[in-house]
């Protein structure tokens, strides 16, 4: 059974959101903070040029917050890299405590849940979390070098090249954070590493039944239920699995659906990623939030937990989702 923790006081201090320049590309650019002219970034690697979008997203939330770095108590942040390379080099120029986390591409929600888990029972007073992927080093990480140019399946989804981060505390903004729940890891003896949206429906299934029976919740308590990469497939797979039990799904949108519009690069079943749900996340919806258009959302963080070695070798992969519960402060 999955973990619900309900949160006292802990509240969205300031959030970034930045992206690469296919997703500037896509509805939401005006919600970025800012936008790269190339997956590069500017740097001489993938990796590098990830690294440098974190640490922007990072940089831009906390100007935006008016907090010093010695303010901030502990960080929680991945990506997709392998040994979170990409975070572990960035953390080494921050001057506050630091605890890698991989979720795969629920990183994002499950860094989130962390940090506002040390601020609601006063084990931090400022926690950040962040997370980033980047199209280019998750390529060469989980299928090939962009350079080998293989052909890939309707099923596929994209890696979002782009970095999130946000920073929570006990000073009461317009966004709280109420809830979340930590899920579980699930085998649903899925081995097709070209379509990660349909396993990983599985799990967000489990996450947002979990999420509304510990928190005597219905859909209609959301205006939004927000899945993080689960592709145009994923989304009509636990679309079902919830019709199948009666229920219609009817406010369920999904952050890698949000990101990309078909234009000249097909984007096939949609964006993935760390990024994915972060940078939609820590702009659009927060913003939107503030806007007064969104009340109550719950954010499902889904990740398919595989690598390439254990695809070569023809294992499961397993996947897992984690629920982080936002609601805008009435003034």
């Amino acid at each position: 059974m999955s973990l619900t923790l309900k949160f006292k006081d802990v509240y969205i201090q300031a959030s970034a959101a930045v992206a690469g320049p296919e997703e500037a590309q896509g509805p939401l650019k005006e919600y970025f903070d800012y936008c790269f002219s190339n997956i590069y970034a500017d740097q001489k690697s993938y990796e590098d040029g990830e690294k440098e979008m974190s640490k922007t997203a990072i940089l831009t939330a906390l100007k935006k917050s008016g907090l010093p770095s010695s303010k901030i108590d502990i960080a929680f942040g991945g990506d997709l890299t392998d040994q979170l390379a990409v975070s572990n080099l960035l953390a080494k120029e921050m001057p506050y405590s630091f605890v890698g986390v991989y979720g795969a591409c629920s990183t994002a929600m499950l860094s989130l849940a962390l940090a506002s888990t040390f601020v609601s029972s006063k084990l931090a007073t400022n926690a950040l979390c962040f997370s980033s992927s980047n199209y280019g080093s998750s390529e060469r990480q989980f299928r090939y070098p962009t350079e080998y140019g293989i052909e890939k399946k309707d099923t596929t989804t994209i890696t979002v090249s782009g970095a999130g981060a946000a920073i929570v505390g006990n000073r009461k903004t317009k966004v709280k954070v109420v809830s979340c729940t930590f899920g579980k890891v699930h085998d649903v003896k899925w081995t097709d590493a070209n379509d990660m949206g349909s396993p990983m429906a599985f799990a967000a299934y489990d996450t947002i039944a979990q999420h509304l029976k510990h928190s005597k919740r219905t859909f209609k308590d959301y205006d939004l239920i927000m899945t993080g990469d689960l592709s145009s497939i994923g989304s009509k797979v636990v679309k079902e699995m919830f019709e199948k039990e009666g229920q219609v799904f009817f406010n369920h949108v999904d952050s890698g659906s949000l990101i990309y519009e078909k234009g000249e690069w097909d984007k096939f079943s949609g964006g993935s990623g760390c990024g994915c749900i972060a940078i939609t996340t820590y702009g659009y919806i927060l913003q939107k939030m503030e806007q007064k258009d969104i009340k109550r959302i719950l954010l499902v963080g889904t990740g398919a937990l595989h690598s390439k070695t254990s695809v070569g070798q023809k294992k499961v992969i397993p996947v897992i989702a984690h629920a982080v519960e936002l609601e805008r402060v009435e003034e």
